[in-house]
């Protein structure tokens, strides 16, 4: 009991150094659902200014959420956070995901889109409205030709995302897009949040990522919250000696 006391206060710790900024930017979050919020409220911990983007920015739900995240947060019509923003984080439904990028696609030029969307994916959910053959981010990526769409927290829970604590230790979060400039902008950002990252690939990868959450949503849909989970990733395992040449060809071994 006094090691688990002992890993909770160094995790605590770590927790409050990450939440240093590692640069202020202003962030439109597109999106007053739990993800949404819990969005706001790290990128408001982390000194940056938020904006939330809402088809109803007079409502009381996005008032609640402005005032939860504090820090000098503010919500306005979508188009507007946009326009203002230097990274567009959605965290909003798939179905209305398209109309909203295409209607705002000039001023998404040259930013990060820091997409924590989920598609549905018809290899696995043909039954699903708006199912797609790619991914979610690979659309994202087409409909806004000159953003730097990253995709980052579809496989994390909001809960998770609030408090990383939550989680009991370390949760890795993984990062695929075309730009690693801005990959790695993004992995700053969601490191001073208190999680790891890894740089994964290509936004064809965000197929992968994608099936991951259909996944993590299981045990969720079916009611057995008890198995729930979060993804875990261990860096440094590798075999001893491997290298690039046994890697390619152990197929053939």
């Amino acid at each position: 009991m006094k090691l688990r006391r002992s890993f909770a206060a160094a995790l605590a710790c770590l927790f409050i150094l990450s939440s240093a900024p590692v640069w202020a930017d202003v962030v439109a979050v597109i999106g007053t659902g739990r993800m949404g919020s819990a969005l706001g409220l790290r990128f408001a911990e982390t000194g940056h200014t938020v904006i939330y983007g809402s088809r109803n920015p007079m409502s009381e739900k996005a008032a609640a959420v402005v005032t939860k995240t504090g820090n000098g947060a503010r919500v306005d019509t979508s188009a507007n956070a946009i326009a203002e923003a230097d990274i567009v984080a959605l965290a909003l439904l798939w179905r209305a995901t398209e109309d909203l990028i295409k209607a705002n696609v000039s001023n998404l030029d040259n930013k990060i889109i820091f997409d924590v969307t989920n598609a549905p994916i018809r290899a696995v959910q043909a039954d699903r409205e708006n199912a797609v053959d790619s991914s979610a981010g690979e659309l994202i990526q087409g409909w806004a030709p000159n953003s730097k769409v990253v995709k980052a927290f579809n496989t994390v829970g909001y809960h998770i995302l609030e408090n990383p604590a939550h989680a009991g230790g370390p949760v890795t979060v993984p990062l695929v897009g075309n730009d690693l400039a801005a990959m790695e902008r993004v992995a700053e950002l969601v490191q001073a949040m208190g999680f790891e990252t890894m740089i994964l690939g290509g936004i064809e990868q965000a197929h992968v990522l994608e099936g991951m959450a259909s996944l993590y949503f299981v045990p969720y849909a079916q009611g057995r919250y008890d198995e729930a989970f979060e993804y875990y990733f261990r860096k440094g395992t590798a075999p001893s000696g491997i290298n690039s040449s046994r890697v390619r060809g152990a197929d053939t071994e």
